[in-house]
């Protein structure tokens, strides 16, 4: 499969899909970058572009995986359904959600392959929980909490993404680059809408324009109760921590894996088998899987705009220092 790259300056690209697309021998056609340093910086053989446009006119590439600053994601990925170019994007694949919105709008129309790297779903406890889901073995949600911290901001720095460290640019810290990830599970699990949130932030520690740590806590029109913690406050690893609440089961600990306890004496206990990095690898395979074999993905541009519509609210929420609708 022929495959270009789009936005190699991002982190991802260079530590994440280049490599795992290198390993599996797919045909990296082209890469682009508006940052001609980034371009110089990225290991491959192949054309490189300083737009996006001018690569998809000349490579014309099979499939893309899309990257960019958080604020240019959206009109990238118009510009990608546009030109009916199949890809796959990082998350939050913007800003504004009423923006996305209408560009997955747009991608519905065509019924173009639009994936979004939520690559949370393929940890293997999240996957036994989504098949229950489909069984009604899940259950109704009564209380979620979900926890992903990391270490200090300076790594992006050193990866010459200054942009994720400025609001502007980034829309947030942690709470955008990690949100995604912690918000779209309770979505992926459960047709109980989020309909109010409370969220607030610090930013004691690094003293960034970006935040150090968010709090959200939501409700849902069901009744069910949240709360997610996303933060750059580790001093040099990452920490995650699950735990979900339903009208049939209990689940705490890892998300990668840990024991589902039932109500009716049932005990479950998932392993996990692939660290993050690892989920990164299953997801890019899957992906062209998916695309090739005509399935749609399992995370799309139409799963992230919910998400980015929860995440709006809650910097809304810090904003206002108040509680806001969703």
């Amino acid at each position: 499969m022929r495959v270009a790259v789009i936005g190699v300056g991002h982190w991802h690209a260079t530590q994440m899909y280049i490599p795992v697309l290198k390993a599996s021998g797919a045909d990296i056609v082209a890469v682009s970058d508006p940052d001609a340093d980034a371009l110089e910086r990225a290991e491959v053989e192949c054309p490189r572009f300083l737009d996006h446009r001018e690569l998809l006119a000349a490579a014309k590439p099979d499939f893309a995986f899309a990257m960019a600053p958080h604020c240019d994601m959206t009109a990238l990925a118009s510009d990608l359904v546009e030109a009916g170019q199949p890809f796959a994007m990082e998350k939050p694949m913007g800003t504004d959600w009423r923006a996305l919105h209408d560009v997955a709008a747009k991608a519905g129309e065509k019924g173009l392959f639009a994936a979004v790297a939520l690559v949370t779903r393929y940890y293997p406890l999240v996957e036994k929980l989504a098949d229950m889901m489909l069984t009604g073995e899940l259950g109704a949600p009564v209380h979620y909490y979900s926890r992903l911290f990391a270490g200090t901001p300076q790594r992006y720095r050193d990866w010459h993404v200054d942009w994720m460290l400025d609001p502007a640019r980034a829309g947030a810290g942690p709470l955008y680059n990690f949100g995604p990830h912690v918000i779209d599970i309770f979505l992926h699990l459960f047709k109980d809408p989020i309909t109010s949130v409370s969220a607030s932030a610090t930013h004691r520690l690094h003293k960034e324009a970006i935040e150090d740590l968010a709090s959200v806590s939501f409700r849902t029109q069901g009744g069910a109760v949240g709360v997610v913690e996303v933060s750059y406050t580790h001093p040099d690893a990452y920490e995650r921590y699950f735990s979900l609440t339903t009208t049939t089961l209990h689940v705490g600990g890892k998300i990668e894996g840990d024991t589902i306890r039932f109500r009716d004496g049932r005990v479950i206990d998932v392993a996990p088998d692939r660290t993050a990095s690892e989920t990164y690898e299953v997801y890019t395979a899957d992906t062209l899987r998916h695309f090739a074999e005509g399935l749609p993905p399992k995370a799309s541009i139409h799963d992230m705009w919910p998400t980015l519509r929860v995440l709006n609210a809650a910097l809304a929420s810090i904003h206002a220092g108040a509680p806001t609708s969703v």
